[in-house]
């Protein structure tokens, strides 16, 4: 009864309205003729568009049934005979004579509605959607988040210091000088104002930091855990669809009904609900709109609690402060290896670094894809590998993929994990191809050969007996091999229990046999014993490490382990070594940001020689450092 009432009140109101006018109009039927013609006219048009863009589409199908193709032709052709049929009957009726204004009136209501709706766009434009995205009259601008900032950080300052005195700092980094667009201008009255190009801990030191969206990955390693962090807009443009149109596209937009009317909707009330739902777009929102540069505002803990406006919360939050900072030393590194040692590739990205046995050291140089063996003092003894890829061609043994891990066996051999190759190889120790296994892959008890199956494989370790622990990084399990690659068991799990892992990167094996890996992303160190068979390994120990909070494709820490357990980390994004007992107490730590003796551009890998020299590489610039531990 519903659905009856909803169509007949308004074909009743329609028939009842054409009645009327038509009475009205009956001394000038041709004026009322060109108007109902032009009506028409509007409709067929947009008809013939709908029908023959549905025609072109179903005609790009050959799959289609022929019976859908012939209706489709008769609603495209009759559409199209009736808008020449309205055109004729316009151009007829105008030769004749007309006795009212009708046909005026209704030229002068057309353009005044299309003068009101332009009026309203413009207001509209300039007074409501002027600071967004959805509003196509400004290209690239500032979003609103930069005015937020501004407010919090202004209102900070003045709360803590009593004018613009607070110390803030603001990403400049490059190539394209961060966020210093616009707010290198609007915070020029700030007399502590700080640029960075490269997070470090210096920046704890600020009240409020403004971040770029490329240095995401590295701040969070750089402030700690003492920051509140808050997530904004910098920069947005207005909706990109337009981009790359084609035929499909096109006519994809013409005869979708949903699509249709969403675009009726951003036209005339700059709403994208039901545009983003028919693309099925979930960055539509002004809170997730796309294209945008992301920002992110950081507020110290302790500051945050100083400005506290509201009757409950904390009276008081201390800054979270680094427990290793009272441990910190200023230790220099020398010699210092330099990529000029190198040509004529030098030195690009070292990773993971290991101790012969003979005063001599072997280097993962990872982004030129090969193996450095080097004497002590830096001199080049033997080099092999080049690059290939197995995922797209032939990968023979003794090319490499980004090779990240290197360890040495207690007769000489070098093993290589070959992360991106998926897979681990074995040589003599001056680089003759001894032996190749793995492959790309995920380990199925239901498939035996699979369990030397690898996802980007990083650190690699081979204990006194010979048997080679890998970190299968991307399958959160250590596996166990014998020297000739055959395989013998395995440990963790995805998880954060004890003996699971999240992210396993470095690994290493002390003297008594204790297997000690760097459980990235759970931030911890874990540290297993063997049984007496070596087919269980248990977890025997855990610490956590106050590192490592990025999750960069570049923060992956190695570890080492020296003649008396003290367990030596890096802490990439951190630009440090961080040293422990076997018991997880911290014992000291050294390093910071830059390219000084005692500076660090991103620490990598980390092995203790003979002689209890720590060596580290440092894969920001490309270069091999010692250090002696006082």
């Amino acid at each position: 009864m519903q659905a009856t009432s909803a169509f007949l009140f308004p074909l009743f109101t329609a028939i009842l309205s054409g009645s009327l006018l038509l009475y009205l109009m009956r001394n000038d039927l041709v004026s009322l003729g060109i108007v109902s013609l032009f009506l028409l006219g509007a409709i067929t048009l947009v008809s013939s568009i709908i029908n023959g863009a549905m025609l072109l589409s179903l005609n790009a199908n050959p799959v289609v049934d022929t019976t859908i193709t012939t209706s489709q032709w008769l609603k495209f052709a009759a559409s199209l005979i009736a808008l020449i049929g309205s055109i004729a009957g316009i151009l007829y009726l105008l030769r004749l004579p007309r006795t009212s204004p009708f046909v005026n009136l209704f030229a002068l209501t057309l353009f005044g509605l299309l003068m009101i709706q332009t009026a309203r766009t413009s207001f509209r434009a300039n007074y409501i959607f002027y600071d967004d995205a959805t509003e196509y009259l400004v290209y690239a601008h500032g979003a609103t988040g930069v005015k937020e900032v501004m407010a919090q950080v202004e209102e900070i300052s003045e709360r803590t210091s009593g004018g613009l005195n607070a110390i803030v700092a603001y990403d400049a980094s490059a190539p394209d000088t961060g966020v210093s667009w616009p707010f290198v201008w609007y915070l020029r009255d700030f007399t502590a104002l700080r640029s960075f190009d490269q997070p470090t801990r210096s920046l704890r030191d600020a009240v409020a930091v403004i971040v770029d969206q490329k240095n995401f990955d590295k701040i969070e390693a750089a402030l700690g855990d003492g920051f509140y962090r808050f997530d904004y807009i910098r920069m947005w443009w207005p909706n990109q669809d337009y981009f790359n149109l084609d035929r499909t596209r096109v006519l994809n937009a013409i005869t979708n009904p949903q699509i249709r009317e969403g675009i009726f909707d951003i036209w005339f009330d700059r709403d994208y609900t039901t545009y983003a739902q028919a693309t099925g777009s979930t960055s539509m929102t002004l809170t997730t709109w796309q294209p945008a540069d992301q920002m992110r505002l950081y507020i110290r803990k302790d500051v945050a609690a100083q400005i506290w406006n509201y009757g409950v919360g904390p009276s008081e939050a201390p800054v979270a402060a680094d427990p290793y900072e009272a441990g910190t030393i200023m230790l220099a590194a020398d010699p210092i290896l330099g990529a000029e040692l190198y040509p004529p590739l030098g030195l690009n990205a070292p990773r993971a670094i290991a101790t012969g046995l003979n005063d001599d050291l072997y280097v993962a140089d990872s982004r030129n894809h090969r193996i450095l063996h080097i004497a002590s003092d830096g001199s080049l003894l033997h080099e092999w590998g080049t690059f290939a890829d197995q995922a797209t061609g032939d990968a023979p043994i003794g090319t490499f993929n980004e090779p990240w891990g290197v360890a040495v066996g207690p007769d000489g051999s070098v093993y290589v994990s070959d992360t991106w190759n998926h897979r681990v190889q074995k040589f003599s120790e001056d680089g003759e191809p001894i032996k190749i296994w793995g492959q790309y892959g995920q380990p199925l008890p239901e498939v035996p050969e699979s369990k030397s199956s690898f996802w980007g494989p990083r650190g690699i370790a081979v204990d006194s007996q010979g048997r080679v622990f890998v970190a299968d990084t991307g399958n959160k399990r250590i596996v166990v091999f014998d020297s000739e690659g055959n395989y013998i068991t395995e440990f963790g799990t995805a998880g954060l229990d004890p003996g699971q892992f999240d992210e396993p990167v470095g690994v290493a094996v002390a003297n008594d046999g204790t297997v000690i890996v760097t459980d990235t992303w759970n931030q911890r160190i874990q540290a297993f014993m063997p049984s007496e068979d070596g087919m269980l390994y248990l977890p025997s120990a855990q610490w956590d490490v106050n590192a490592w909070f990025g999750q960069s494709l570049e923060n992956k820490p190695f570890i080492a382990v020296n003649a008396d357990k003290h367990v030596f980390i890096t802490d990439p994004e951190g630009y440090r070594v961080i040293e422990f007992t076997e018991n997880g107490e911290f014992v000291r730590t050294w390093g910071d940001f830059g390219v000084g003796p005692s500076e660090i551009g991103l620490a990598a890998g980390i092995a203790v020689d003979l002689s209890g020299f720590i060596w580290v590489t440092d894969a920001g610039n490309n270069r091999i450092l010692r250090y002696t531990l006082p």
